[in-house]
């Protein structure tokens, strides 16, 4: 969300960091106040109510993806105060998948 007239900007970083992706996606919108920064990533948390549509799912969701690929995901107050920074860190390698053993139905009497 960005405040009436400003045109919308996003930024993405990332380095590789000791087998970990370090990502930071900043925008130049009206920013997360601090104290609903952890909030924002619960379902239907809306940190902006007035004049800005939304489900309030979005960064749950986001959350939700993130870490069942192993990481985790952040907000932070974006560069000189403006918007916000989300950092996420992500595993180079997939984490080990979950393996299931599925046995085949007992064969019927003929």
């Amino acid at each position: 969300y960005v405040a009436p007239g400003v045109r919308p900007a996003v930024s993405i970083t990332g380095r590789d960091s000791d087998g970990w992706l370090d990502l930071r996606v900043t925008d130049n919108g009206i920013g997360i106040p601090a104290g609903q920064r952890e909030e924002v990533f619960e379902n239907f948390h809306r940190a902006a109510n007035r004049g800005y549509h939304g489900t309030g799912l979005g960064l749950a969701i986001c959350r939700r993806i993130v870490e069942r690929h192993g990481g985790t995901i952040t907000a932070e107050e974006g560069p000189n105060g403006i918007g916000t920074a989300f950092v996420l860190k992500l595993p180079v390698a997939p984490p080990p998948r979950l393996h299931l053993h599925v046995a085949a139905p007992a064969s019927q009497p003929g």
